[in-house]
């Protein structure tokens, strides 16, 4: 007589096997499927790349203090070399084309543009991730100055550029709520909501949070 236990042992065995033969045939099929789209992606040939979506910098209303009383730094009474150099690294941008492929795969960039232009694209999103970088640390520096107005510009114009960086949308909200500005803090929940990115939810909820606790300050004076 074939013992209870061992007739448990083998069924649990087949389910077992039966179970990572499914799991490995999806797995299989998932990998062709993605082959096949990037066998497609690589013969796709070079497109016209006048309908991206440039960035254009605007250099005239950004508030650049190189040579000005603000690139001072008050405990040395040098010149602040934090704020020299993240000017310095968007002005290096001055001639560079810049476009946000946040979130778009390369074989999706070489489907919709074709693959010979992949080095040139990754060239402009290299670019623009140098940019919300720089001005991230740009933005936040001046808030850490006390220039506030200047770190307004900087930081709104990260957040046009649709920046996925988490520190560039919190201080300027707050600098928004200083000002009993909520409009604006509700549109940068709006922007927020609509980047494409992971950082998307995660920026969202902290604006929302924001926006409840001084609605319930102002509700409670």
């Amino acid at each position: 007589m074939i013992s209870p236990i061992f007739t448990t042992i083998v069924i649990s065995f087949l389910c077992i096997m039966v179970y990572m033969k499914i799991t490995t045939a999806r797995f299989n099929t998932g990998d062709d499927k993605r082959l096949e789209e990037e066998r497609q992606a690589n013969s796709v040939r070079r497109k016209s790349l006048d309908e991206l979506e440039y960035i254009d910098i605007p250099f005239d209303s950004l508030p650049f203090t190189q040579s000005g009383a603000e690139n001072v730094d008050e405990e040395t009474g040098g010149k602040d070399e934090i704020l020299a150099k993240d000017e310095a690294a968007v002005l290096s941008l001055r001639d560079k084309k810049i476009v946000n492929f946040t979130g778009i795969s390369n074989t999706d960039l070489k489907l919709t543009y074709g693959a010979p232009n992949l080095p040139l694209l990754s060239e402009y999103d290299q670019n623009y991730t140098h940019l919300v970088k720089s001005l991230d640390s740009w933005g936040n520096h001046l808030i850490e100055r006390n220039l506030k107005a200047e770190a307004r510009k900087v930081l709104e114009f990260a957040v046009e550029c649709k920046t996925d960086l988490k520190s560039s949308y919190l201080p300027l909200a707050d600098i928004y709520v200083e000002n009993f500005e909520f409009d604006r803090l509700d549109h940068l929940i709006e922007v927020a909501g609509n980047i494409n990115s992971l950082m998307k939810g995660p920026i969202k909820r902290a604006l929302k949070e924001k926006g409840d606790i001084t609605k319930y300050v102002e509700e409670k004076k």
